[in-house]
């Protein structure tokens, strides 16, 4: 076996992501909470960034002359539909097309990072504009060719659609009175049971079987523990710890009866039939149908599978009499643990929960006595409450000395420069955010105004192509976004959707699972609509989709079958 030894060079190219732009990738996804996470980051390492405080004024303070190039402000980033049609997407935000600084003198920074990255952004080794970053001075970042970033540069004036809507009305505040509840907490079913028997008077002995039911109650507000199993523990405690008296079942069934007492009616009910028995307990006796109604539950189990020839035979009603019985255990609470949940703030919630908007849309009309006065349009902008204030310490900036290579120096360049290139970072993602949710707004104002059934199909494709990005920009600058519009509150990608053939063109998948879902509503509960029928509803309305097709959007929607959805009585 022989070895040999040598030495050999080889030449390859690959395509790196310089930390500025990986930075800039992991903004544009971000949820405004997220993104106020990462700002308190920054600002907590970088002591060249500093935020704008909301009663300080732009301009005001030392160093205002220079300070102006390197600062956010809190203005509405907005757009009105006027200048769409008359110009490209990309062309409203051509002012912040070509940019010095950081990135180099004229080097004509594109918004899309994936295609800057695609042409690729770094080789193996030294990149050439690696020097600009660090071989200036001060006053390099005080030019004034270095673009400002105020948000008047995000500002456009109207632009209306050629369809009417209603007038003009205010967003309301996402975070209004945010603070007041901060630090709440919400009490559970038991934690209410449990503080009402505070006013019982209950023996040490009762407290304690008290506390050994409540323990056991779940969500609903159903006692999971069983009588037999409750005495054999209490018996076994007596024994070890001597106590005089053991306790009896009776005691523990009084008990019970204590719970159950407690507000809402129902708690501490062992079955769902126990349940409805106790709020029935509760009502007038000349109720009507009330004796029928017990004479449903005690033959629960023919009730449950809606067996009605064996509820006859084990009750002795006729059908004539078991409808109205129906209707009446109909109008009880099933699960009063929920219900009483639902009806308690949450003050719980993770911050991922919170429904604070990230763009804003309110309809715009046309002052009176121009043309086309009637004409109204949308207005888009972004939250101000979720916009970062931002801006270079000028202070520590003029301290920055050319030909220094000193620590200190090298330090305060260092911070400088990451400021600086996280300011613009944001700022590109609130422009690209932007433009993305205009054009978004352009291709659904029938949805805006008609509803979802008006929905139009819509693809990221689209969007990217009309606004200059890359698919995949557009996709992480719709994750985890939201917007505020006159029909609620939507994520951004709520409105692209696949589209289905029809008579009068394409449609959205949207709108045929709402048309699904409010023709299920309308139905007749005695005789539901088949997803065949439904097939033919939609068909006789020119949308051609096969059964498994509404049946796929009908389990979709966590929709029962025809089946499952009968009523018979």
């Amino acid at each position: 076996m022989s070895m040999s030894f040598g030495l050999a060079t080889t030449l390859s190219t690959s395509q790196k992501l310089t930390p500025q732009m990986q930075q800039a990738i992991k903004l544009l996804q971000l949820s405004s909470l997220e993104l106020a996470q990462e700002v308190q980051a920054k600002l907590d390492s970088n002591p060249l960034l500093e935020r704008i405080e909301d009663d300080e004024e732009y301009g005001d303070g030392e160093g205002s002359d220079s300070g102006a190039n390197d600062s956010m402000e809190a203005a509405t980033h907005s757009l009105t539909l006027d200048d769409w049609n008359q110009t490209t997407a990309t062309d409203a935000f051509s002012s912040t097309a070509k940019e010095t600084g950081e990135y180099g003198a004229d080097s004509g920074v594109d918004v899309d990072i994936d295609r800057l990255a695609t042409a690729g952004l770094e080789t193996n080794g030294d990149p050439a504009g690696d020097d600009n970053l660090t071989d200036f001075d001060a006053a390099a970042y005080n030019d004034d060719s270095v673009a400002d970033y105020r948000t008047d540069n995000y500002h456009t004036d109207n632009y209306a659609s050629a369809a009417s809507s209603p007038t003009s009305s205010s967003a309301p505040h996402a975070n209004e009175d945010f603070d007041s509840y901060q630090g709440g907490t919400s009490a559970t079913i038991q934690d209410h049971v449990r503080w009402q028997l505070n006013f019982k008077r209950l023996s040490d002995t009762d407290t304690l079987i008290a506390e050994y039911l409540i323990d056991s109650m779940d969500e609903m507000g159903f006692v999971r523990l069983d009588i037999d199993e409750l005495l054999q523990s209490l018996d076994t405690m007596a024994s070890f710890y001597q106590w005089e008296e053991r306790v009896e079942r009776d005691e523990i069934l009084a008990v019970l009866r204590i719970v159950q007492s407690c507000d809402p009616l129902g708690v501490g009910a062992r079955d769902l039939s126990e349940c409805l028995a106790l709020q029935l307990a509760k009502l007038d006796p000349s109720t009507a149908y009330l004796k029928e109604a017990h004479a449903l539950l005690s033959a629960s189990e023919y009730l449950v599978s809606n067996n009605i020839k064996a509820l006859t035979e084990h009750t002795g009603l006729t059908p004539e009499d078991i409808m109205p019985a129906l209707t009446l255990l109909r109008t009880l609470t099933p699960l009063p643990g929920v219900a009483f949940q639902k009806n308690q703030p949450d003050y719980a919630q993770s911050p991922d929960s919170y429904d604070i908007p990230d763009v804003l849309v309110t309809p715009i009309r046309r002052p009176t006595g121009l043309p086309d006065a009637q004409e109204a349009g949308w207005q888009v902008r972004l939250n101000p409450e979720t916009l970062p204030k931002l801006r270079v310490n000028q202070e520590y900036a003029s301290l920055v000395k050319r030909g220094d290579d000193s620590l200190d120096n090298q330090y305060l360049r260092d911070n400088l420069t990451d400021a600086r290139l996280f300011i613009r970072s944001i700022e590109e993602r609130n422009q690209n955010l932007l433009k993305v949710a205009t054009s978004i707004v352009h291709h659904q104002q029938a949805f805006l105004q008609q509803g979802a059934t008006a929905m139009q199909p819509l693809v990221l494709k689209a969007i990217a192509d009309e606004v200059g990005l890359h698919e995949s920009t557009v996709s992480r600058l719709t994750t985890s976004k939201t917007i505020l519009t006159p029909q609620g509150l939507f994520s951004l990608k709520h409105f692209f959707s696949s589209h289905v053939s029809s008579a009068d063109g394409d449609i959205s998948s949207t709108a045929i699972s709402v048309m699904i879902k409010q023709l299920i509503a309308d139905e007749d509960p005695k005789k539901p609509l088949s997803d065949r029928r439904i097939k033919e509803t939609l068909l006789a309305d020119g949308i051609d989709i096969a059964r498994r097709t509404v049946a796929k959007y009908r389990e979709a929607m966590n929709i029962g079958s025809s089946t499952q959805r009968r009523q018979k009585y």
